[in-house]
């Protein structure tokens, strides 16, 4: 139970539900999980292992920060485990896992034009990563993924998608990975996949301090 917990609470941290710095009381967790207590504060202790979560006598848990240098050599690293998440989907995709994939990345390319929060597009390559990683068929691939990168997204997150440009050309390379996915090809989906993150970083670095 403190397992399951521990890797839903890195999921909300990765999207920004839970932000660095914000508290994360065992009371308010356990109402969010529908648990008691007990593997909310297990699932602290293993998350605050892994320095996603920092626990502070008498003071209680928050969400840990990353420094630049931390953030970046976790987009790093997950795009390496991402490329193998991506390979592993070819090999076992299915006619759910496809149609599902093929949604979000759809609705990525509706999100290109000008208008458009790079937040909420950011968010939508959430999505779409999620898609790859339920046709990978890898629970524990999954877990590491979400450690990696948890703290890293509020760091550069949507500073990668912030002009109309950037956002056609991250929708093109999803495609072009969702593409590699269907036609089972797992050397290209592995580079499509790492892509999508090294892209992304690039043009954040080229913006953020």
């Amino acid at each position: 139970m403190a397992d399951r917990v521990a890797l839903d609470l890195a999921y909300l941290i990765e999207t920004n539900v839970y932000k660095p710095g914000d508290r994360l009381r065992e009371i308010e967790l356990s109402e969010r999980f529908k648990v008691s207590r007990a593997p909310v504060r297990e699932a602290l202790r293993i998350l605050a292992t892994r320095s996603l979560v920092h626990i502070e006598p008498m003071k209680g848990a928050t969400v840990a920060r990353l420094s630049d240098r931390e953030a970046r050599e976790s987009v790093e690293i997950s795009a390496v485990l991402f490329g193998f998440a991506a390979r592993k989907a070819a090999i076992h995709r299915n006619d759910e896992d496809i149609p599902a994939l093929c949604r979000q990345v759809e609705r990525l390319e509706a999100m290109t034009g000008a208008g458009v929060e790079p937040e909420e597009f950011f968010r939508q390559t959430l999505r779409a990563g999620f898609a790859v990683l339920d046709a990978a068929k890898g629970g524990r691939l999954r877990s590491l993924i979400l450690d990696v990168r948890a703290g890293a997204a509020h760091n550069f997150g949507p500073y990668g998608f912030t002009t109309e440009e950037l956002r056609v050309r991250a929708a093109q390379r999803w495609r072009d990975l969702a593409d590699a996915i269907v036609r089972g090809d797992g050397d290209e989906a592995d580079r499509q996949a790492q892509l999508t993150h090294v892209d992304s970083l690039t043009a954040a670095l080229k913006i953020t301090p």
